[in-house]
């Protein structure tokens, strides 16, 4: 535990949240939940690097966001040609806006915790005084471990490094570097709470997960040309639930639809209670509804999921549901994220050519095989493990670092 020196007593107990994504976002928001439920006087302050952090709104928290949006939408690695685009877009401009406010409130700074990867560890290292915590997100041994520099950062910067698996974090401890496992955060961060959305037990249903990204306004296309195959091929009645991000506008995905003959419908206001902000309708009397703020609800009621998501699918494979995903047009879902993403999770994430007759047999199949889905869904749970562990690593913060 850190005592209080003179020197750690004159800072106030600030604590400052790093993180570089959506899912980030929810991560650390999850976290700050439980620090808050522990202590609800400490002064926490968000760092956003991708966004404007919205996910940190529903608490008292001052967010620091620079605002300039990138092509890549924090993706380079995925397709290094979107460095160019960002640059352009503003790139520079945006690291040294970050850098500099996360410089100017670092020394008031009891402690800062960075989610998401070693980029963002590498600013916070530059600009912080505090003991870093490093929640390493997309970083695991079952696809590919932390690379040689990577770990070079972590025992530069970190006090401690919370791994997403058991695995990752005893072979980080191998090399030198204090690393624990408490659970993994992204099962904490999916709220169920009963809603069926007018389904019943025994309907077939699958869930629709088209990434928070702008790309998703591309990928729609895709999987809506799937779901009108499985409609026509599948032997029995097939239902449909469309999560849609906050970062997603409902109009601009009308946009991307209505040349493949379908529309946005409005909802009712008893909809609405239940989430269902619109529907998608084809002239072929096919209506799905899209769905808000219950994210979780949608995978717990969906047998299988068609997924171009990076959390989402991970979150989905936790709950034991089988994903289906396709490589996307954009910077994130491409096939080598994809193919690790799929190696992670043990095979939970099947990954198919962009064919949409190819997705929609895959689709059928598995609905139609209960054993398959069991089998697979097993494994989902076992490599994402169960929720429970924001609670902990609050309450291990608050012990270590004396946040009382």
């Amino acid at each position: 535990m850190i005592k209080d020196s003179p020197s750690n007593i004159s800072r106030e107990k600030n604590i400052l949240f790093l993180s570089n994504g959506y899912g980030e976002d929810a991560i650390a928001t999850s976290i700050v939940e439980n620090l808050l439920k522990k202590n609800p006087f400490l002064k926490i302050k968000a760092f956003p690097l991708v966004g404007e952090g919205k996910s940190y709104s529903s608490f008292p928290v001052e967010v620091f966001s620079s605002h300039i949006k990138l092509p890549s939408e924090g993706f380079i690695r995925n397709r290094p040609l979107y460095l160019l685009k960002d640059i352009k877009a503003g790139l520079f401009k945006k690291i040294l806006t970050y850098t500099f406010n996360l410089y100017k409130e670092a020394k008031r700074g009891r402690l800062t915790v960075v989610v998401g990867d070693t980029f963002l560890l590498f600013l916070a290292g530059l600009s912080v005084r505090s003991p870093i915590v490093f929640l390493s997100t997309s970083k695991s041994n079952y696809k590919r471990g932390h690379l040689a520099i990577e770990r070079c950062l972590m025992k530069k910067f970190c006090q401690l490094v919370l791994a997403r698996d058991k695995l990752t974090a005893e072979s980080l401890k191998k090399v030198g570097i204090k690393a624990m496992y408490m659970g993994n955060i992204m099962m904490d961060c999916l709220k169920i709470t009963g809603e069926d959305f007018g389904l019943s037990p025994k309907d077939k249903v699958v869930g629709i997960l088209p990434g928070s990204r702008r790309e998703a306004y591309t990928n729609i296309k895709v999987i809506l040309q799937s779901i009108e195959i499985i409609n026509k091929k599948s032997p029995l009645p097939v239902k449909y639930l469309l999560a849609i991000s906050p970062s997603l506008n409902i109009t601009n995905l009308g946009e991307a639809i209505v040349s493949q003959g379908w529309k946005i419908t409005d909802s009712s206001d008893k909809d609405k209670k239940r989430g269902i902000i619109a529907y998608l309708s084809h002239f072929n009397n096919l209506k799905i509804p899209v769905i808000s703020g219950k994210f979780g609800d949608v995978l717990n009621k969906s047998q299988v999921i068609i997924g171009l998501s990076g959390t989402g699918n991970e979150q989905a494979a936790g709950m034991g549901k089988p994903v289906v995903a396709f490589p996307g047009k954009g910077p994130q879902i491409t096939k080598r994220f994809l193919e690790l993403q799929s190696k992670m999770l043990g095979g939970a994430v099947i990954v198919k050519p962009k064919d949409p007759f190819q997705i929609a047999e895959e689709l059928i199949d598995l609905l139609n095989n209960p054993l398959r889905r069991e089998k697979i869904g097993k494994i989902g749970k076992n490599r994402m493990g169960p929720p429970g562990g924001s609670e902990k690593v609050a309450s291990f913060l608050i012990e270590e670092f004396n946040l009382y």
